[in-house]
């Protein structure tokens, strides 16, 4: 049995249940998965019902020292590309065993945080592999200069196979419009706030929820409403009752931008169509027409139309939620562990 360690800045994060998804994938598939982190998370924090949803406790906390823990382990593994360069690879090379990392979106894309061309260069020739969740992630990384050979896609991890064995029917009209994110720039809730407002003038019971957004809006008008971040199943029971899923994502100032949102697989899964923006890796996985509909980036205008067309279009909403699963499948957690286990952590 292969001894792996996912060396990771805090576990766990509320946010990024597709670290914990791969984790209880692998050691599904026989792993000996452990978790190694810089920061011990809230003891609060769940990623769904039964075994699986409860996070790891970490073998080792804090850096001092982590380097004689991870000489135990046969291959050491990262996410975030920042944390991958900065962190991982010299405790790698200290603990004298491979190591890969998967690349997302603030790691490689924010300006005050993204690794820089030299830190690239540093660490292209000891990376085993360079994990990356998209063709446009793949191909930024190679123009700064990693090998095209250290690179491969697999996409984020997300718990589906449940969901979608109780996903209910697809929507035949549309009502309700969800939005599921951290309160951030990138997320563009504003974007769809305003074509939510524009897209009303022709479809006057349309409502919209966002969770995520509490506070984005001052005294939000009827049919607004603004939630804060809710645990994994209070969020996957609200899509349940969407009628469609919303990834308004834009680049933010700071150069920042979204990979692709796990909402967006979850939702496919659940046979919820979805709007997304045509950004960075949404379109891996959203296909314009399929299972759901492309806008660019910060249009209100075409937001609200694509809005106004499938509440107008009551069959392509229905078609577009059938069409979920089958795009959604590759983000599968078990689809992903063995992906991983045989392109990025085999001997």
């Amino acid at each position: 049995m292969r001894r792996i360690a996912y060396v990771v800045a805090q576990y766990p994060v509320a946010s990024q249940t597709f670290v914990h998804a791969e984790i209880a994938a692998l050691r599904r598939l026989g792993f000996d998965v452990q978790v190694v982190t810089f920061q011990r998370g809230s003891d609060q924090i769940r990623f769904g019902a039964g075994e699986d949803g409860v996070p790891l406790v970490p073998v080792h906390v804090g850096r001092e020292g982590a380097a004689a823990v991870l000489r135990g382990f046969d291959h050491l593994h990262a996410h975030f590309a920042d944390f991958g360069v900065r962190a991982l690879a010299g405790l790698a090379a200290e603990a004298g065993r491979p190591f890969s990392f998967t690349a997302h979106a603030y790691d490689i894309f924010r300006r005050d945080a993204a690794v820089r061309l030299d830190e690239w260069a540093a660490v292209a020739g000891s990376v085993k592999r360079v994990v990356t969740i998209s063709r446009f992630h793949r191909d930024f990384i190679r123009d700064r200069g990693v090998p095209a050979a250290k690179i491969v896609v697999i996409p984020n991890a997300a718990a589906l196979a449940k969901l979608m064995a109780d996903a209910p029917p697809a929507p035949r009209a549309l009502r309700r419009v969800l939005a599921v994110g951290r309160p951030v720039p990138k997320k563009g809730f504003a974007v769809l706030v305003a074509a939510w407002a524009r897209a009303r003038v022709h479809v006057p019971e349309l409502e919209l929820d966002i969770i995520g957004g509490e506070g984005l809006v001052v005294n939000p008008p009827p049919g607004l409403r603004l939630w804060p971040m809710c645990d994994w199943e209070q969020g996957m029971e609200a899509m349940r009752r969407a009628d469609v899923v919303v990834a308004p994502c834009v680049v933010a100032p700071d150069g920042d931008m979204d990979g692709i949102p796990t909402v967006l697989a979850e939702a496919g899964a659940l046979r919820r169509p979805v709007i997304a923006s045509r950004l960075s890796g949404i379109p891996d996985l959203v296909a314009d027409g399929v299972n759901g509909l492309l806008v660019p980036p910060g249009d209100v205008n075409a937001l609200a139309m694509a809005l106004v067309r499938l509440a107008q279009r009551p069959a392509e909403l229905t078609r577009l939620g059938d069409a979920g699963p089958v795009l959604a499948a590759p983000h599968d957690a078990d689809v992903v562990a063995r992906r991983l286990a045989s392109e990025a952590f085999a001997a």
